[in-house]
């Protein structure tokens, strides 16, 4: 599937941070020293293999895990940005930008190509990327879906089905969430 959207991929635990803060924010890498922090994005259109654990990046456990647990909350979930966003940055001038030292960025580069990415689909921005901006997919077992964040949010967050939900979100105060980090990779 070709898109002009690039992706920033999760599963169901950061879901309800993510759509309390109101946008995808930037982290810092575990492992970095003095590094800016960044929010990653990848060209893949199917799973980017450095995204989570490595339950997800072995593509035939992929497919079987998130068929068998469509229904459930694991995931995995995507928010797409228009790939021709000005705030991003391709691999490797995101890393010069952002202060990432060469050798981190070569342990980088290591663990994702053991995961079976490609650094060449990494972007990242040092912006939060509010998520009216922002495309939000769930994983069916099969192929990608647009989705409600909301509903899926509020279902991790109660451990019910996506759409069973009756709660308002009307009330939250965003702004005090505001700068919530959600994601580390």
């Amino acid at each position: 599937m070709n898109t002009h959207f690039v992706w920033h991929y999760t599963t169901e635990p950061h879901l309800p941070t993510i759509a309390q803060s109101s946008a995808l924010i930037p982290t810092a890498q575990p492992f970095a020293s003095a590094a800016a922090k960044v929010l990653w994005l990848s060209r893949q259109q199917q799973w980017e293999p450095s995204a989570t654990n490595i339950e997800w990046k072995r593509r035939d456990v992929f497919r079987r895990r998130a068929r068998d647990h469509a229904s459930s909350l694991s995931g995995p979930y995507r928010f797409g940005l228009p790939g021709s966003d000005s705030r991003l940055l391709p691999w490797p001038t995101v890393t010069r930008v952002a202060g990432i030292d060469v050798p981190e960025a070569m342990v980088m580069v290591a663990n994702g190509i053991c995961a079976g990415a490609n650094p060449t689909d990494w972007l990242g921005t040092m912006s939060a990327v509010p998520l009216a901006e922002l495309r939000f997919q769930a994983w069916d077992g099969e192929k990608w879906l647009d989705a409600d964040l909301h509903e899926y949010e509020l279902a991790a967050r109660d451990g019910s089905a996506p759409g069973t939900q009756s709660i308002p979100l009307g009330g939250m105060d965003l702004a005090a969430r505001r700068g919530t980090a959600h994601d580390l990779h």
